[in-house]
């Protein structure tokens, strides 16, 4: 299984590396180094920017965990843990599910090992739905106000594959939380012992507190909606001012490109194909899209290896231990 797995990741770079060079050749890369100039102490701005989307998803975060263990949390830590596992989601071709493992063994709590793993299940998939639910809603949109020229179809299966994934996080949680088919106990019944526990955290949790499942899914979705304001203040720096609804109609669809390309280790060449299809069919300047793209891109490099530093700080601290 390894060799394939590894085969694939590395078609799939290679694909992401020629499809940035060939947009990067197409926009010359001299234009694009005079926009990125023009751009200039703009990324001081944006850079920092990025740490109230953490702030959004560790409030959704916060809200995974039941009224008696948030006092047992900080959130700070929440923060720090967050920027942690994204950094690891962002950088290994795990479809962003490594960073989820990591996320409970750091977490600077005494709670016990169950909770915070439930509270990471839990999390995990609240913001599956909430980035879901905020593309369906921006496709809704989108075909309401006819701001985007999709081609026959387009629209409806991006929708359709939204509505997968909706699905597929209910079906998943439900298999794993309530009660496992008994195929699935026959085939792993080491783990189905061992994550009893937290099996059953996830039962009495979802059980009791709906009300802070939707809240978490709405604290994600502002997270979500909170990058259209990135969107905006780049493009001002930029000198291709935009309206927030125009930069909300951006994100909706960056969103889109996002959860269909989520195999892409650190959305190699992805970002700014994506933003350049985008921008050129909400009829703006496909060049100015590249190097928005472009400027996300290393905005996202640079938090994610900061993540990856944090994850390698906590590893050298627990040998040292």
């Amino acid at each position: 299984m390894k060799g394939p797995r590894r085969w694939f990741t590395v078609f799939v770079l290679a694909l992401g590396t020629c499809t940035f060079l060939y947009l990067l050749w197409s926009f010359g890369p001299m234009q694009v180094w005079d926009r990125l100039k023009g751009f200039g102490w703009g990324f001081a701005v944006v850079l920092p920017f990025q740490i109230f989307d953490h702030m959004l998803n560790a409030l959704g975060w916060l809200l995974a965990f039941t009224p008696a263990e948030t006092p047992r949390v900080r959130f700070w830590d929440l923060v720090r843990v967050r920027v942690a596992g994204d950094g690891v989601n962002y950088l290994t071709p795990s479809g962003n599910i490594a960073g989820e493992f990591v996320r409970p063994g750091m977490l600077r709590s005494a709670l016990p090992d169950d909770a915070k793993v439930s509270s990471v299940v839990i999390a995990k998939a609240t913001q599956a739905i909430g980035q879901a639910l905020f593309v369906l809603f921006g496709l809704i949109y989108l075909l309401n106000v006819k701001a985007y020229a999709f081609a026959a179809g387009q629209a409806g299966w991006a929708a359709a594959g939204m509505s997968v994934i909706l699905f597929g996080v209910a079906l998943c949680v439900g298999l794993f939380a309530m009660r496992p088919p008994a195929w699935l106990k026959a085939k792993f019944p080491g783990a189905m012992e061992k994550s009893e526990p937290v099996r059953r955290h996830l039962r009495a949790f979802l059980g009791k507190y709906p009300e802070r499942l939707f809240g978490s899914t709405c604290f994600f979705m502002l997270g979500y909606a909170w990058g259209a304001a990135e969107i905006w203040l780049i493009c001002r720096f930029l000198g291709a001012p935009l309206t927030f609804e125009t930069a909300l109609c951006v994100e909706f669809l960056s969103n889109l490109v996002d959860s269909f390309a989520f195999m892409v280790p650190a959305k190699i060449g992805t970002q700014e194909a994506g933003k350049t299809v985008i921008f050129k069919g909400l009829g703006m300047d496909s060049g100015v899209g590249f190097t928005v793209g472009l400027i996300r891109h290393a905005r996202e490099m640079l938090w994610a290896g900061a993540g990856l530093a944090l994850y390698a700080s906590h590893q050298r601290n627990i040998k040292r231990a």
